[in-house]
């Protein structure tokens, strides 16, 4: 292999959340320690950072040579593709990265950028490391390459820009990866500084060893390690129960059997009688309340309506989902029997998300998962109840409106698993999306009718006492959503006390995860493994 090689290092800036600059690694900010780093990878004879008409040069760091400040108005896959390919001209190869991302580590990028010129690639990557730990590398021509099968692409530039783009054509490319001895890809970790919970990890990280180590992702892969606990940052999914009552009584659901629960009957007629009459709800104004709280706490999130009660009946829904709509830092996801709603509340909501501002997160603003359960009448009849004609029809009226957002859901257990692929194919010829979910026994309180053991071979610390804030009608936050209805065990209540109290409560538990201590219901339970956002 010869020597002498010269690289271009390319970071994308044109995104960057205010974490990126905030100056939380002694002194300097991700931003500052991004460019600093990249600019030592090995063959590196220019730093282009690729940023928006509004950023404030003054941001650069001093001490950093031969670098080019690149600006747009806006980026989207079609310019970021194009301005690759123009920076990396002349060059042996390009690294590519992110600039929120403080702790890319020189070693691993070397060890990318020998693979990758060895095995004369014309893509490469490390695998199996937490993201923002080494570059993406190209070769002269590849991004052009790129440019060309993207063609007028433009949507938003997404974290998997590139290697997005190349799957369109994978068998097409020369590719060499670096693989880890640890696979840490089931943890799911970012660690770029995009929003608030990420910073806090990456502080973490930083005080418990990585600020001093030479080689950061394998001192940040032995602290993930040996300290799991560190992970459980601030919650990402917000299951909040918005109104008590509910058309139907699903075999499936554990709220039937609940003291709170209300039977509104059937809305539209049918054998159940008809819907309507007096049910608790939360009201607009504790609901906007505890929104701000949850913006205040954890910077983004995403919102699920209704736990434990259909929004439908919810005589303030379109005020609730626009007060979701109206903070950028939410998307809301809305869980719904498709009972109960008007043609019209449909209509109405698709303009509003349609308006919404772009969410922090990136995800949609609003989205829908529609409870169907099967495609079959009898059968759904004998899972949920009445309604199955309207639930249609409102699902096909939903997927119309949402075509990207909505979703068809049917639970997969014992004794509808020849229904299962019936309601697959039935969706997606109807164009729609399709979630077949696992079936929860909510720690045994219902008979454990699972179809399959899908678990891991060894148990995992729970994602949603990592992750999740579930919050019942009244403000009580349970330990978590699949705690026994009734179980009594609550962490606090959020209309009295600040979520970062409630919060710290359930630390101890989460603790207990980290040494395979599952007591309590945590023993029963199996939906530790499964990740909402």
């Amino acid at each position: 292999m010869k020597t002498g090689y010269s690289a271009a290092a390319i970071l994308f800036a044109g995104e960057l959340r205010e974490e990126a600059f905030k100056k939380c690694f002694g002194g300097k900010s991700a931003f500052e320690l991004a460019l600093k780093r990249t600019a030592a990878f090995p063959y590196v004879v220019k730093v282009t950072v690729l940023a928006s008409n509004n950023f404030d040069a003054r941001l650069m760091p001093a001490g950093v040579e031969r670098m080019v400040l690149t600006r747009k108005e806006a980026w989207n896959v079609k310019s970021l593709l194009h301005e690759l390919a123009r920076a990396g001209e002349g060059f042996d190869l390009s690294y590519f990265c992110w600039a929120d991302t403080p702790f890319l580590d020189g070693g691993l990028a070397e060890a990318v950028a020998r693979r990758h010129l060895s095995g004369a690639a014309e893509y490469s990557y490390a695998d199996g490391w937490p993201d923002g730990l080494a570059p993406e590398i190209l070769s002269p021509g590849t991004a052009g390459i790129l440019a060309r099968i993207n063609g007028d692409n433009e949507a938003p530039v997404e974290r998997d820009t590139i290697f997005a783009v190349l799957q369109k054509d994978i068998n097409g490319f020369d590719i060499e990866t670096e693989i880890s001895e640890v696979d840490f890809r089931q943890r799911r970790l970012n660690l770029a500084a995009c929003s608030k919970r990420n910073l806090l990890l990456l502080e973490r990280l930083w005080e418990a060893g990585v600020s001093g180590a030479m080689n950061m992702a394998d001192t940040a892969g032995d602290i993930i390690i040996r300290r799991p606990e560190l992970l459980r940052c601030l919650p990402a999914f917000y299951p909040v129960q918005v109104v008590s009552a509910c058309p139907q009584r699903c075999q499936v659901c554990p709220y039937p059997k609940s003291d709170g629960f209300v039977f509104s009957g059937f809305p539209h007629g049918g054998e159940e009688g008809g819907g309507g009459g007096d049910f608790p709800v939360m009201k607009l104004e504790d609901f906007s309340s505890l929104l701000d709280k949850i913006v205040d706490f954890s910077g983004d999130a995403v919102v699920d309506l209704s736990l434990w009660g259909e929004l439908a009946l919810h005589p303030g829904r379109i005020e609730l989902v626009g007060e979701v709509l109206r903070r950028p830092a939410l998307s809301l996801v809305i869980e719904t029997s498709g009972i109960g709603w008007e043609k019209a509340d449909f209509r109405t909501l698709a303009r509003e998300a349609a308006a919404a501002a772009p969410r922090k997160n990136g995800m949609a603003a609003l989205s829908w998962i529609v409870s169907l359960d099967s495609s079959d009448e009898a059968e759904y009849r004998a899972t949920r109840g009445e309604g199955f004609s309207v639930a249609l029809e409102n699902a096909r009226s939903l997927f119309a409106l949402f075509p990207n957002d909505a979703y068809a859901q049917a639970l997969r257990m014992k004794g509808n698993e020849a229904h299962i692929e019936k309601f697959y194919r039935f969706w997606k010829d109807e164009g729609a999306n399709v979630i077949i979910q696992k079936y929860d026994s909510f720690c045994g309180f219902l008979p454990d009718r699972s179809a399959a053991d899908l678990s891991p071979v060894n148990r995992i610390p729970c994602w949603h006492l990592m992750r999740d804030m579930t919050i019942l009608l009244d403000g009580s936050v349970p330990v978590c959503r699949s705690a026994p209805p009734g179980s009594g065990e609550t962490l606090g209540n959020v209309f009295s006390e600040d979520l970062d109290a409630i919060w710290r409560r359930g630390e101890e538990r989460y603790a207990r995860h980290c040494a395979q201590n599952y007591d309590g219901p945590c023993s029963k339970c199996d939906e530790y493994y499964t990740f909402n956002f």
